[in-house]
């Protein structure tokens, strides 16, 4: 089986299997307070998917520069990005903190930093194609610390 495949396939595993954990439709989280800028909301999963599949595609094109040399460590970082990015939502929703999601939520942001310097020696394509979560990871980690700042019980 080639290796594209097999990254899809722990890809999507990932995704769908840790997102069917939880919903950030909870209850909870949906009565936490929202800054009113906040008017995209319905979009952040649309979002998400499309950061997922080119950190998919910018993984898959890593692995094939290094054929030969099987860049274990850097495949690492990208299963570390992909299973904390897939573990906000349980940590956010299931264990209540959105500190808990900020600091899952940072790190992620931080991985994906790490990668893209990394990736782009390798291949600049699978570096370019990190620049959606180097762009949104920010945000949405932004956005997690003003929501402990508008609902400080729920930090």
């Amino acid at each position: 089986m080639k290796a594209r495949w097999i990254i899809t396939a722990l890809s999507a595993a990932i995704f769908f299997g840790v997102n069917l954990l939880t919903s950030l439709r909870d209850p909870w989280f949906q009565n936490l307070s929202r800054p009113g800028w906040l008017t995209f909301e319905f979009l952040i999963p649309i979002i998400w998917l499309v950061i997922w599949v080119c950190a998919t595609i910018s993984a898959i094109l890593v692995w094939e520069a290094l054929r030969g040399d099987r860049p274990w460590l850097l495949m690492g970082l990208y299963a570390a990005l992909a299973l904390l990015t897939s573990l906000y939502s349980p940590v956010v929703v299931e264990l209540k903190t959105l500190l808990g999601g900020l600091i899952v939520g940072g790190t992620a942001t931080l991985i994906a930093y790490i990668l893209a310097v990394l990736a782009k020696p390798i291949s600049q394509k699978a570096s370019w194609l990190l620049v959606p979560y180097l762009l949104w990871g920010p945000v949405g980690t932004y956005l997690t610390w003003i929501l402990m700042q508008l609902n400080p019980g729920a930090g």
